[in-house]
C-alpha cells in the first residue's frame, strides 16, 4: 500500500465512480480500477459496493477512508519537513477570504517568507462564499476565512472578532445616526453580500427573524461596487466593521446594528494528530500579526 493508491481510493469514495475519479486523477479508469482491485487483495476485504448507485462503500471502504486522510496529510507533512531540512524549500498552501484580507492583507502574509526563507507561501484569494471544503480536504494547508462550518475535519482558531453593519452615503437621511435597528431598515433598499446557492445569510435570517423580508435589490461580490451604489443611488449596504475600518471612506457613514450579527474571522488548518512544524510557524505568525 502507498499513499498514491490511498489519494486514489479517497478520490473514488469521493466521487462514487471510477470513471468520473479517473477524470479528475487523469488516469485511465482501467488502471484505477486496477489500484483499487489490488488494495482490495492487500487488505483482503472490499472496499465497495458496486451497483447502479456507482461505488458505494463497505465497512472496510468507510474505516479505510476515515483513516487514510490522516495518513495522507502526515505523509505530507512529512515531505515537506524533510525538504526544509534537505535545504529544498517547502511549500504552504493558503486561502485567504476577501474579507480576511482587511484584517491581514495578502502582502503581510507574504513576509512570512522573509522571515523563514525556507518555507515558500502560496496564497490564493477567494469570495468570502466560496465553498472551500473539497480543495481544503486535497491542497489547502491553511485558510484565514469567515465561515468555517463547511470545511470538515478542520480545527479553527478565531482571529478577528467583527460584526455587521450599514453603509451609507454622507447625504442619506440616516447618515446622522450612530446606530439603528434592523426594523429601521425595513423599507430601505438593501445591498447584501452575496452567498453560495444552499447558504444563509446572516442579516437576511435576523430580518426574517423579525418578522420582514429585507427588500434587498442587489447581491455584490465587491464591497466598492456596494460603495458606489451607496454613493450614486442612495441604497444601503450591509458590510462588516473591519472590512469598513480598512477602507476608509470619508464620503460614507458607517452606522452600527442594535441586533449584533457576528463576522468573525477565523484561521482554519487540517485537523492532525501531528502538526508540522512549517504551519505551526506560519499559524503563530498570523496569530502575532493580527495583535498588531
Amino acid at each position: 500500500m502507498n499513499i498514491e493508491a490511498l489519494q486514489h481510493f479517497n478520490k473514488v469514495y469521493q466521487m462514487k465512480s471510477i470513471n468520473s475519479a479517473a477524470k479528475e486523477l487523469f488516469i485511465t479508469p482501467q488502471g484505477l480500477s486496477k489500484t483499487i482491485k489490488q488494495l482490495e487483495l492487500e487488505l483482503e476485504a472490499e472496499l465497495f459496493d458496486r451497483g447502479p448507485r456507482g461505488m458505494i462503500a463497505t465497512e472496510a471502504g468507510e474505516l479505510l477512508f476515515a483513516r487514510s486522510q490522516h495518513i495522507v496529510y502526515l505523509m505530507e507533512d512529512l515531505k515537506k519537513e524533510i525538504s526544509i531540512l534537505s535545504g529544498r524549500k517547502g511549500t504552504l498552501n493558503a486561502v485567504v477570504t476577501y474579507s480576511s484580507t482587511a484584517v491581514l492583507p495578502v502582502e503581510i502574509l507574504y513576509e512570512f517568507s522573509r522571515s523563514y526563507p525556507d518555507i515558500q507561501v502560496k496564497i490564493t484569494e477567494l469570495p468570502d462564499d466560496s465553498i472551500l471544503n473539497q480543495m481544503f480536504q486535497e491542497d489547502v494547508d491553511l485558510a484565514l476565512v469567515t465561515d468555517y462550518e463547511d470545511i470538515e475535519n478542520c480545527e479553527h482558531e478565531l482571529i478577528r472578532l467583527g460584526e455587521a453593519v450599514a453603509v451609507v452615503s454622507a447625504s442619506h437621511h440616516l447618515a446622522n445616526k450612530h446606530i439603528v435597528s434592523i426594523e429601521d431598515l425595513k423599507d430601505e433598499p438593501l445591498v447584501v453580500k452575496s452567498v453560495t446557492k444552499g447558504r444563509e445569510h446572516a442579516f437576511v435570517d435576523k430580518c426574517l427573524d423579525k418578522g420582514f423580508t429585507p427588500n434587498v435589490v442587489h447581491e455584490f461580490g465587491s464591497i466598492l461596487t456596494a460603495h458606489r451604489l451607496c454613493e450614486i443611488n442612495g441604497f444601503v449596504a450591509i458590510s462588516v466593521d473591519f472590512v469598513e475600518a480598512a477602507l476608509q471612506e470619508n464620503n460614507l457613514k458607517i452606522i452600527r446594528l442594535k441586533e449584533k450579527i457576528p463576522q468573525n474571522i477565523y484561521l482554519v488548518s487540517r485537523k492532525r494528530g501531528i502538526q508540522s512544524k512549517a504551519i505551526m510557524l506560519f499559524k503563530s505568525y498570523i496569530k502575532d500579526q493580527s495583535e498588531i
